[in-house]
């Protein structure tokens, strides 16, 4: 595993002398896929959000989805994420709610070509969860990898479509889950645009089929807000979320 990871990551960055173009603005946040957009050369991008996901009765509030992006080279980004988040439990019809954080990841995204005609744009994403920094119930026994392909192709001027396909691994078990996204995303005007998108997660123990959509409001050239919404679809009215958030360039 350490020498794909190792092989993929190599190619990547030789086929990154074609991916020099400048840098838009451009966040990977909301929704579930992600974009080949990689950041600016040396530009430091903060990005986060607030979730509600409802479970059944029981819901967990996310109140720090955060992910920094720095731009190590024109095709490549650095990243550190990690999530706290407030978990509820209804035990015996008391509602409890118990602080925690679940873990911290590294990586980085390499953008390897920027798509011509039907050719797609292509980056593969590529990170680490690091054991021991989440709180008691949420740790990683080992390195946790996640290994992306993220393509786009733009149908118009404010239309394009986005594919992911990719595997993690949990840190315990020895098989990985499967996910796969597509994603059509448009432009209404120039600082407002949408998506909608289906994903889904496949593993031994069970398959996870879901739906999100979303909106994103570029404020200014260096500030976006977003909102979304995302369901199960196999349990619609028990397994849904909710989140806002914010994409800003520190030094842009």
């Amino acid at each position: 595993m350490k020498k794909l990871f190792i092989t993929i990551l190599m190619i990547c960055a030789g086929f990154g002398a074609w991916a020099q173009e400048e840098s838009e603005f451009t966040a990977d946040r909301p929704g579930a896929s992600t974009g080949p957009a990689v950041v600016g050369h040396k530009v430091i991008q903060l990005e986060q959000g607030i979730q509600y996901e409802g479970d059944g009765g029981a819901g967990t509030f996310t109140f720090s989805n955060t992910l920094l992006r720095y731009g190590l080279f024109p095709n490549m980004e650095l990243r550190l994420g990690g999530d706290g988040f407030i978990y509820q439990n209804i035990n015996g019809g008391v509602e409890q709610w118990f602080p925690a954080f679940s873990g911290l990841s590294v990586g980085t995204k390499i953008k390897c070509f920027d798509g011509v005609g039907a050719i797609p744009a292509v980056s593969v994403l590529a990170d680490f969860s690091i054991p021991n920094t989440a709180t008691k119930g949420y740790e990683v026994d080992h390195l946790a990898p996640s290994l992306y392909l993220l393509f786009e192709n733009p149908v118009n001027d404010w239309l394009s479509i986005g594919y992911n396909v990719g595997a993690e691994w949990d840190g315990t078990l020895p098989s990985p889950t499967t996910f796969a996204a597509l994603c059509l995303g448009f432009s209404a005007t120039d600082s407002l645009g949408g998506f909608v998108e289906s994903y889904n997660y496949f593993n031994k123990l069970g398959n996870v089929y879901a739906l999100d959509f979303g909106l994103n409001w570029q404020v200014s050239r260096k500030v976006q807000l977003d909102i979304a919404a995302n369901m199960d679809l196999t349990n619609p009215s028990q397994c849904w979320a909710i989140s806002c958030g914010v994409a800003w360039q520190i030094n842009r």
